[in-house]
Order: structure tokens, then C-alpha cells, then sequence
């Protein structure tokens, strides 16, 4: 629903709006709780209580220095390794250029991986050292 690559705590980890409510559960639908906020079709004490539950969150949200969001930090900006916006800003994932030859520090404007955590951390300020423990997957052993 959404919460692939929210930080750590964040709601849609847990939690999504249900749709389609006359369907048997197996069969009924999702929509993610960011994307909820946006429809009109979503009743209004559903949006509430949505609104509530992702403004909790970015009010105890734990702080960038949090070794659990620096972990999240390296692995969304391995995710998103190659990937810069294009010249639109458009996030979507078909109109992202994806290219080895830039480097990510000089140009973490358009990094893909630095919108989208500054979507969530407005503040984030890269580092080499970032980029470099960059990593998808199974976390690298440390030596």
C-alpha cells in the first residue's frame, strides 16, 4: 500500500484504507494512507483519523542521527542508486532517468533517493559518506 520505503515508525508500515467494503475481505481493495488523503471519494472521518495518524508520526518521528533512520537513509538512496528526476521533477518512476555518470553528491538536487527522503526529512543534507554506505537488499557486512 505504500509503506515500502517509509522510514522506520512510519504509519503505512501498519496501516492502509480499505476499500471496496461490500466485498467478501479476501477480494476487497487498498489504497495507502498518503493517497487516501488526496481523494474525495474517501469519507471525511476516514481522512480524519488518517490525517491524525501520519500528523503523530512526523510529530515523534525519531531524529536523521537515529541509527535506524541512517540505516533507512543508505537503503533508499541504494534503491534509487542510479536514478535522478528529470528536468520536469516529475516522480514517477517511468520518467526517472537512470544513469552511472553522474556523480550523486554534485547533483543530490535530482537524486531520486534525496527527494524522496527529503519528502519525509525536508532537512536532509547528503554526505560522500552516505553514498557510499548506499545499499539495497542484504545489509553489507561492516569491517
Amino acid at each position: 500500500m505504500g509503506g515500502l520505503l517509509c522510514p522506520p515508525g512510519h504509519p503505512e508500515h501498519s496501516y492502509h484504507v480499505e476499500t471496496d467494503l461490500n466485498r467478501r475481505p479476501e477480494n476487497r481493495g487498498g489504497i495507502s494512507l498518503s493517497s487516501a488523503l488526496n481523494e474525495d471519494w474517501i469519507h471525511v472521518t476516514v481522512c480524519a483519523k488518517v490525517a491524525r495518524l501520519l500528523g503523530d508520526w512526523e510529530c515523534s518521528k525519531l531524529p536523521l542521527t537515529n541509527p535506524a533512520v541512517q540505516d533507512w537513509i543508505h537503503q533508499v538512496l541504494g534503491y534509487f542508486k542510479t536514478a535522478y528526476l528529470p528536468a520536469s521533477g516529475s516522480r514517477n518512476v517511468a520518467d526517472l532517468r537512470f544513469t552511472k555518470n553522474l556523480d550523486p553528491l554534485e547533483n543530490a538536487d535530482i537524486h531520486a533517493g534525496v527527494a524522496f527522503i527529503r519528502d519525509y526529512y525536508p532537512a536532509y543534507q547528503p554526505t560522500a559518506a552516505d553514498f557510499a554506505a548506499a545499499y539495497w537488499g542484504t545489509k553489507p557486512p561492516t569491517s
